[in-house]
């Protein structure tokens, strides 16, 4: 205590000084109404400036809490999406009579559900590249499961352990799958060349199918996609091997370089289709 007042005294002059400018200050912002004005407005500017600080560091803190409550919630509405979709198709074949009869049934039983990863892992050396995600079997994730961006087609599961599963994608060589032009019902097979990571190729095209650059492709029969899932868009006409069909080089829609969320399609019918198919290979 003694040391406190002794500094005081030593300071004293310090103390008065800081008090008297302090004092002024006080009666010039108060009985001077501009100066009150600038000064309220730069306290404002100075004061919001230390709450939006504040709001970025804290939204920060709860940004990943946020983007997994956003692919969790994109999951949901992808899950209702397909289920509307099926529903339309399905009203388009049917007769009135049967309508309110279908309603029922399909919105009851969901062919599709879909869950969130994240990429924790991305290959692109060489040709043999492949896609780590942070689930596993233990969040339902198996093998032959279909896997996508919210813009495009992803790759397949091919191997899962109890918390991680590792991904095929369109940029390997092993991919193939069913697909067609937007506005065509023949279709080919969709493959990568191994050259150009935005780029894969559609094969196996009647020769005489049209179309034009910007075309979108979608995905056509598969046990494993749904349809009409979109894939890429057409950006040329590439080499062909065989004079009766065409080639086209596909601009890919899901972006490898940049890609950080998925989510992987959950076929609810599908073991029950594979094992009925099965059944003629016997």
């Amino acid at each position: 205590m003694r040391n406190l007042f002794n500094f005081i005294i030593r300071n004293s002059h310090w103390l008065v000084a800081i008090l008297l400018v302090a004092f002024s200050f006080y009666l010039v912002f108060t009985h001077n109404s501009y100066q009150r004005s600038v000064y309220l407005t730069s306290a404002n500017h100075l004061t919001g400036m230390f709450y939006t600080a504040a709001d970025n560091i804290t939204s920060f803190f709860f940004l990943k809490k946020s983007n997994q409550q956003l692919l969790e919630r994109n999951a949901e509405l992808e899950k209702e999406l397909y289920a509307l979709k099926a529903d339309k198709d399905s009203v388009e074949v049917s007769d009135s009579g049967t309508l309110h009869a279908f309603f029922i049934d399909s919105l009851g039983t969901p062919q599709f559900d879909f869950i969130p990863a994240k990429v924790v892992n991305l290959s692109f050396s060489g040709v043999n590249n492949f896609i780590t995600l942070n689930r596993g079997a233990s969040n339902g994730i198996r093998p032959d499961m279909g896997v996508i961006s919210q813009t495009g087609v992803v790759g397949v599961v091919s191997n899962v352990s109890p918390n991680f599963s590792v991904v095929i994608p369109v940029i390997n060589p092993k991919f193939r799958l069913s697909a067609r032009l937007k506005n065509s019902e023949n279709y080919g097979s969709l493959s990568w060349d191994g050259k150009n990571i935005r780029t894969a190729q559609l094969r196996e095209l009647p020769r005489h199918e049209t179309f034009q650059e910007g075309d979108t492709v979608l995905t056509s029969f598969s046990r494993i996609f749904p349809k009409n899932l979109i894939i890429g868009y057409v950006s040329e006409t590439g080499e062909s091997g065989d004079d009766n069909f065409n080639t086209f080089n596909i601009h890919l829609a899901t972006d490898f370089y940049t890609l950080q969320d998925v989510l992987v399609i959950n076929d609810l019918f599908y073991e029950e289709q594979r094992e009925l198919e099965e059944i003629l290979q016997e």
